[in-house]
């Protein structure tokens, strides 16, 4: 099959936030996709030139984990403009592999560009929201590359061009 002509993937970023969230409150345990683990945002912050503010202290992940160490994210969050908007945001990503992210998180993260290849940290962020001003996120595809730090996780969001 052939390429589009004239159609090549381009980036710009969006945002970087950062969303505090407890350890696993809720170990549902093995089901039929992996070890079920649910834990709660606290909060954090959002930064970037079309969109800051703050990550609120709810939402949460409703992650998987499978027996060959790959967690499959399913998580919600709000994020709060500085101008007082409200945006849900959800995503579903992949997360691996778990033990050089358990490696890694226990140290505050990845410290180099090279502990930062081994792991693979990919999301797929939807936004919605019915403020006037941000009604442009409803109508965008955007990618999130991550990092697990310890108690946190911090994203880089960029829009498909």
């Amino acid at each position: 099959m052939k390429k589009i002509p004239g159609i090549e993937p381009r980036f710009g970023h969006l945002c970087s936030y950062r969303a505090e969230f407890t350890e696993p409150q809720q170990m549902v345990g093995r089901a039929h996709v992996g070890t079920r683990m649910i834990a709660a945002l606290t909060g954090g912050t959002l930064t970037g030139e079309r969109l800051s503010g703050r990550v609120m202290p709810s939402g949460g992940d409703w992650a998987t984990i499978d027996e060959r160490g790959v967690l499959r994210l399913d998580a919600r969050v709000t994020f709060e403009t500085h101008d007082g908007a409200l945006i849900y945001v959800s995503y579903r990503g992949v997360l691996r592999p778990m033990d050089k992210v358990r490696d890694y998180s226990r140290r505050g993260g990845p410290q180099t560009p090279e502990e930062h290849a081994q792991v693979y940290f990919r999301t797929a962020p939807i936004f919605e929201t019915g403020h006037p001003d941000y009604q442009w996120l409803n109508d965008i595809v955007t990618v999130g590359i991550g990092a697990s730090v310890g108690g946190a996780v911090e994203y880089d969001v960029y829009e498909l061009l």
